[in-house]
């Protein structure tokens, strides 16, 4: 029985990011996802820069507005309020969109696709000595994890959790993502899977599928960890337990033909 999933990472408000472009479509995501036995989402708009905050009260109330709209359409899914913070070295967390739920806690940090900024060590360990929890997005996607996905142990270590998207434990980002979401649950490295749900179609706010290729290649009760017990967690702002993570030794090949395959899919 797949239990109560909570996807900690969309982009289901409109008019905000690259999200959802109308109201019908925000409706649409939400709709599909109680479908499917998701009961809670956070909506979490992209913040690029610092400055994105200026327009914190727009989010907001179209925050708002989304929940009415979604209660009025006889929808139970409870949507809660966060941001995805592009990686800078003067990140704030005083707004308060900021954290998941404003929990003050927890909070989603996206990196460059093909990098690993050089501050961010030093400024993770300011965060998490001050109780303030970085939830890495999507580090399966980044190429700099993937040429050394030792590094994701070291974060884990020093205190920070990981978020996998489900579309990559089904090739969606191509055949290195999908070794090394799998590799990560394997190893204790990986804390959540969320949807980073961004349309109606194709990208879009789902987890049944990636929860079920979980359960029958791991068990039930890591994935119900990592799409319900630990995404809850972090709405609420309560402590969570951590498994002894194992370090990733040497490097993630694919075979050539799974390359070719993949490449072939996008040209």
């Amino acid at each position: 029985m797949i239990p109560k999933l909570v996807d900690i990472h969309s982009h289901i408000l409109p008019y905000i990011d690259d999200g959802a472009e109308d109201w019908d479509s925000s409706l649409t995501m939400l709709q599909n996802a109680e479908r499917e036995g998701i009961v809670a989402i956070v909506a979490t708009p992209h913040i690029l820069h610092n400055n994105d905050f200026k327009i914190e009260t727009k989010i907001v109330s179209t925050y708002k507005t989304l929940c009415q709209r979604a209660k009025d359409a006889g929808l139970k899914i409870k949507i809660y309020l966060g941001c995805e913070i592009y990686a800078q070295p003067d990140i704030s967390l005083d707004n308060k969109i900021a954290t998941l739920n404003s929990n003050k806690k927890y909070f989603l940090i996206e990196f460059p696709m093909n990098s690993i900024p050089q501050f961010v060590p030093d400024q993770f360990f300011n965060f998490i000595v001050n109780e303030q929890i970085p939830i890495v997005a999507h580090p399966e996607r980044n190429i700099g994890f993937q040429k050394q996905p030792q590094l994701i142990y070291e974060y884990v270590q020093r205190g920070a959790l990981m978020q996998i998207n489900e579309g990559s434990l089904r090739g969606r980002y191509g055949e290195m993502a999908k070794l090394l979401a799998f590799k990560m649950i394997e190893n204790n490295l990986a804390h959540f899977v969320a949807s980073d749900g961004h349309k109606p179609d194709g990208r879009t706010v789902t987890l049944v599928e990636s929860y079920n290729l979980v359960l029958e290649k791991f068990s039930k009760e890591l994935a119900n960890r990592l799409f319900a017990d630990n995404p809850i967690k972090a709405i609420k702002g309560d402590p969570i337990q951590i498994v002894s993570p194992v370090p990733i030794d040497g490097s993630l090949k694919p075979s050539f033909w799974k390359r070719l395959k993949f490449f072939k899919k996008r040209t």
